[in-house]
């Protein structure tokens, strides 16, 4: 078995029948040339020959090299999704990753930011139209949960301002609605105002671009918040993804149910969604250890 050729037809069918994006298959590609080169370090070839303590193996030495617990587990989803992919296709008759479970401390649950740390970086007054622009990206992660590439393929028509709705295409090409907070929606007047007047040439479709007028890329969202983050001593916490976490905690803390929330996110399984169940369960701890005699 070709471990290359093999990888390349895995690729492929991801992007053809899985519809993922490009950024997702490029971290699969990366996680498998990863274990490839350790099975070659074994004396293991061909993927048929590996065994589930391989595998095991693997992520152990991974893990004590320092890589985080949501790596080492993405690590392991990409292994199993090799192997099952051989199995469908009938070219493994044994699958090593199958009963492999990554441990619950290589799953830590996703930290969130307050409200008031929130506030604290884009309640300033801002001039410039590189400062607004993050400041509304900020306001409208944390307002809608969207993912980062869903943000910046946002497109103006894709938003209804009037009915406080959005259309966004998530993982997999599929199309949800999610609420805009009226909060964000003032702030993205604000900023599509400044742009019109910076760029009046500029018939750019997306709703947040850069300073040449094009489509903002995901280094240049990081960058933004992170700038405005350490403008309040907040960078080291602060990352675009912990916007989502916060929009989903927060949605839960006030008595939205899973479901819902659920939908807003776009998780496919309502699992994916119950990890943000933990900071309900540390509120209902309390009010039970305050009220209960």
């Amino acid at each position: 078995m070709n471990n290359n050729l093999v990888l390349s037809q895995f690729l492929n069918y991801l992007y053809v029948q899985k519809s993922l994006s490009e950024n997702t298959i490029l971290a699969y590609k990366r996680d498998l040339q990863k274990f490839f080169i350790f099975c070659l370090e074994q004396n293991i070839e061909s993927l048929d020959k590996v065994q589930s303590e391989h595998v095991v193996a693997f992520l152990l030495g991974e893990k004590r090299k320092g890589l985080k617990p949501s790596s080492l587990s993405r690590l392991l989803i990409s292994i199993k999704m090799i192997y099952k992919y051989l199995a469908t296709q009938k070219m493994i008759s044994f699958n090593p990753a199958h009963a492999i479970d990554a441990p619950r401390l290589w799953k830590p649950l996703p930290k969130n930011l307050d409200l008031s740390e929130i506030d604290s970086m884009i309640s300033s007054e801002v001039r410039k139209i590189n400062q607004l622009r993050d400041q509304a990206v900020i306001e409208f992660l944390y307002s809608t949960g969207l993912r980062v590439t869903e943000l910046i393929n946002l497109k103006l028509k894709d938003i209804d301002f009037d009915s406080g709705l959005l259309k966004c295409v998530g993982k997999g090409e599929k199309e949800r609605y999610v609420p805009l907070g009226k909060y964000a929606i003032k702030r993205i007047k604000k900023y599509l105002s400044m742009r019109a007047k910076k760029y009046p040439y500029n018939r750019e479709s997306y709703v947040f671009v850069n300073p040449s007028g094009k489509k903002m890329s995901r280094v240049g969202i990081w960058y933004g918040i992170k700038k405005r983050a350490g403008e309040v001593n907040l960078e080291q916490k602060t990352h675009p993804h912990v916007f989502r976490h916060s929009f989903a905690t927060h949605l839960l803390e006030n008595g939205a149910d899973l479901r819902s929330v659920q939908e807003m996110l776009g998780h496919s399984d309502i699992s994916t969604t119950q990890i943000y169940t933990h900071v309900d369960r540390k509120r209902l701890k309390l009010i039970h250890e305050q009220f209960h005699p």
